[in-house]
């Protein structure tokens, strides 16, 4: 466990909102990890490379279009000399193939990786892999050389990191369910996991929220893991930073809910101070 440091002023982890976030898509509808185009990218309509992340040569091409679903995917580079899985090679538009460039292939896939594990990792029957992928996707950072590590997605620490500093169990990362029916949810390490729930249980977490006016302990998470996103991050929480927190964290709520939890606490300073403590930043370096 991280000594936790003093506790955070408000004004560093609150402001007041004025603009609203994007997505980074870098080619648009033009290019996609394979794996996510699946039944439901426009590239089913279009000639088809499918490249390799680290060269950006392209493998194979499907030259009327891509099929609605390529289940799998098993074809070396033989350039970069790495067997290459439809998690890992990046479909593009052929008429765009001659302007991607190789390090934003790379930066796609990687952001693919950290989404699709945080998301936790499921096979058909909804049983978890997520052990699996962490190392298979390790393995394959290693045979491409890069430098990329599974991370907890709130506190950024990798994999390696979080093991020295005892915040993590077993090794990976724990799944925080936002909501079981569907199931949805997020992966963060077992100290993220604590502090955004106030290193309590979720009975005292549901009484607490009835006793404060919210509708359960997720707000309160919610918020929590808002504030600690800002004390990484180093921008002051405001109500705009919502569709990013959203997408971030694969919350089931919409982005007009999450606006309205924002504001709560940047319209009330006393409700802000019951949710700021030391532990936000444990672990952070801030």
């Amino acid at each position: 466990m991280t000594h936790a440091r003093s506790c955070p002023p408000h004004d560093d982890l609150v402001a007041t909102p004025h603009h609203t976030a994007t997505p980074d898509h870098p080619y648009g509808d033009q290019a996609t990890v394979l794996l996510e185009a699946n039944d439901q990218h426009a590239l089913a309509e279009r000639p088809t490379a499918i490249c390799c992340p680290n060269c950006g040569e392209a493998v194979t091409v499907y030259e009327q279009e891509l099929p609605p679903v390529v289940p799998h995917f098993d074809i070396a580079c033989d350039q970069c000399e790495v067997e290459l899985r439809v998690w890992c090679v990046v479909a593009v538009d052929a008429a765009y193939l001659s302007i991607v460039e190789p390090s934003t292939l790379t930066a796609m896939v990687q952001r693919f990786w950290d989404d699709w594990l945080w998301g936790g990792i499921t096979n058909s029957k909804g049983e978890p892999r997520n052990d699996e992928y962490t190392t298979r996707l390790a393995e394959k950072a290693s045979a491409f050389g890069w430098d990329w590590d599974v991370s907890c997605p709130l506190c950024r620490r990798s994999l390696t990191t979080l093991n020295h500093d005892g915040a993590i169990a077993n090794g990976s990362l724990d799944y925080h369910h936002w909501s079981h029916d569907p199931d949805q949810g997020i992966c963060l390490c077992r100290e993220c996991h604590d502090i955004i729930g106030f290193d309590t249980y979720d009975t005292e977490l549901e009484d607490r929220a009835e006793a404060w006016g919210f509708d359960s302990r997720h707000d309160l998470q919610i918020i929590r893991l808002g504030l600690r996103h800002a004390a990484v991050t180093g921008r002051p929480l405001e109500p705009w930073h919502a569709p990013a927190l959203v997408d971030r964290y694969n919350l089931p709520q919409s982005v007009e809910r999450i606006d309205g939890l924002l504001r709560a606490i940047c319209t009330d300073e006393q409700l802000c101070d019951a949710f700021i403590d030391s532990r936000l930043v444990a672990g952070i370096d801030c």
